[in-house]
């Protein structure tokens, strides 16, 4: 496939369809690297994206796959990093959704996107703004979850319905965040995705159902589920979650 498209690049230089589609190939084969190569495969693949653009602006896809690629970019190249990208993964969201509103992906990374910031405790805001001069952008659990309902409205996606079930308890609205995980505790598995996903609706499900008195007190003192603060807690999602998580795939 990388060679119809690099041949297709030759021939056709310029062109923003196969550019887009080039660069989401480059990422696809970067996830199997170790880090120092995929790192540089993130660069060319975000190098194709941004060329897509240029080819045409008004290219929706070429939008959102610079968007996903500037994420997996700055990841590599630091925190400070990550967070002077926030600013351009968000105009090129806008602008993929400007183009197609109906696009599912850009909703759920738009929704992403501010749930993220929202995640970020008050530690880790002053952080940024000493050392990078970054002023948080503004974000609400609201938007979040307005975007990925309508994501989850226009094509199901199993990791953007597990963002609506998240979303409500960080809301506290604990029944439809319950009803949430219960839909997708009975998911069948076909993926890796599904089988993460489907485990950890359990695990809240018990939590919201039967807490224990570590759980109880937790919910009183933070939001619901939400125990990130440095050096107190971890996070009550499986630890199978780093090894089966998986970053949104695009057509």
């Amino acid at each position: 496939m990388e060679d119809k498209l690099i041949e297709l690049n030759t021939y056709c230089p310029h062109n923003d369809e196969v550019l887009w589609r080039l660069a989401r190939l480059k990422w696809v084969y970067g996830k199997g690297y170790q880090s120092n190569q995929q790192h540089k495969i993130y660069h060319t693949a975000h190098a194709l994206a941004s060329q897509a653009v240029e080819a045409n602006p008004n290219n929706g896809n070429a939008h959102r796959w610079v968007a996903i690629l500037s994420f997996y970019r700055a990841e590599k190249d630091g925190v400070a990093a990550a967070c002077l990208n926030v600013e351009a993964m968000r105009y090129h969201l806008d602008k993929a959704l400007e183009l197609n509103p109906e696009d599912s992906v850009a909703l759920t990374l738009l929704g992403n996107w501010y749930f993220e910031i929202m995640e970020l405790n008050p530690m880790q805001r002053i952080w940024i703004k000493i050392f990078t001069g970054m002023e948080i952008p503004a974000s609400s659990y609201d938007k979040a979850l307005e975007c990925f309902e309508k994501s989850d409205s226009v094509k199901y996606w199993v990791q953007n319905s597990y963002m609506v079930a998240k979303t409500h308890l960080r809301m506290y609205n604990t029944k439809a965040a319950l009803e949430a995980f219960e839909r997708l505790s009975h998911k069948t598995i076909v993926t890796a995705e599904d089988f993460r996903v489907r485990k950890e609706s359990h695990i809240y499900i018990q939590k919201l159902l039967s807490p224990s008195v570590t759980d109880k007190i937790r919910g009183l003192l933070f939001a619901p589920e939400k125990y990130r603060l440095p050096f107190i807690t971890r996070d009550t999602e499986s630890s199978y979650n780093n090894h089966w998580s998986q970053k949104p795939y695009a057509a």
